[in-house]
Formats: structure tokens, C-alpha cells, sequence
């Protein structure tokens, strides 16, 4: 899938893993997720999933990558907090979502969007209010992306 479902902050003089041009971060959170058929809006499923993302932020690029997207996204940053904006609209899904990090250790984030699954004709609605994220290793996330 495209999106990039949970997303990471920094702030370059936060910390020493901070200083440089990248920082790695391992976010957790639990999103609530309601899948709906798209024209009659039936529930078909609602539910909560705990994810884990492995991020990499490049200060230099503006951009994040997660370990399991195909590409990085870019961000803005005001007020050490990072947004970023996903906007997809392709013959396969209609994705519309923002992520929020906080910049400042302790590592927070929040986000929500819809998912269009154009061929599945379903519709899902995710949130997650609580997230944290904690800094890595650059190896850490090297070995997932590997993977």
C-alpha cells in the first residue's frame, strides 16, 4: 500500500541522533479503523490495530520515508511540529490523510484519513489520537528496509 500510515518528528538540536541531516525513529500507536462499503456506507468492519513504523527523516530533503512505503513524503515544519500531507488519486485508491509529530522528546503523534479502495468499493476511515515515537539507530531501520 501507498501510505504511509504513521509518520515521525525531530527537531534538528532535540538530541545528539538529531544533529545531523537524518533521524530514525520507531513510532507506535493504535488506530482505530472503520471500513465501510463506499456508495451504501455499511459498516463492514470496525476495529483497532497497533502499528509500528520505522522512520527515516531527512532534515536536508524535507522529506520521511517509512521502511514500508515505496517513497518518501515531504513535510512542513512550524512550531516543532511536523505535518505531513498524503494526497493520492490513482486508478487504485483515493488516499487524503495527515500525520503530526511533535519535535520535542518525548516524541508524540497523531494522525487520520481516508482510504478509497476503488476496485474493493470500500471506504476506510482510520485515526489514532496516541502515538510515540523513540529514536533509532540508522541500522535499524537500513536492516527493515532490506526486508
Amino acid at each position: 500500500m501507498k501510505l504511509l500510515p504513521l509518520i515521525g518528528p525531530l527537531l534538528l538540536s532535540a538530541s545528539p541522533a538529531a544533529a545531523g541531516d537524518y533521524l530514525y525513529l520507531r513510532c507506535k500507536c493504535s488506530a482505530d479503523i472503520v471500513t465501510t462499503e463506499s456508495k451504501s456506507f455499511k459498516i463492514l468492519d470496525d476495529r483497532t490495530i497497533d502499528d509500528i513504523a520505522l522512520l527515516k527523516i531527512d532534515f536536508k530533503q524535507k522529506t520521511v520515508l517509512d521502511a514500508r512505503s515505496p517513497a518518501a513524503l515531504g513535510y512542513t515544519l512550524q512550531n516543532k511540529t511536523m505535518t505531513i500531507i498524503q494526497k493520492i488519486d490513482d486508478d487504485e485508491m483515493k488516499v487524503n490523510s495527515v500525520d503530526k509529530i511533535e519535535l520535542i522528546p518525548p516524541y508524540s503523534w497523531s494522525g487520520s484519513g481516508t482510504i478509497i479502495l476503488k476496485s474493493k468499493n470500500v471506504t476506510r476511515n482510520y485515526s489514532y489520537e496516541e502515538g510515540s515515537c523513540e529514536e533509532i539507530d540508522a541500522s535499524v531501520f537500513d536492516e527493515a528496509l532490506r526486508k
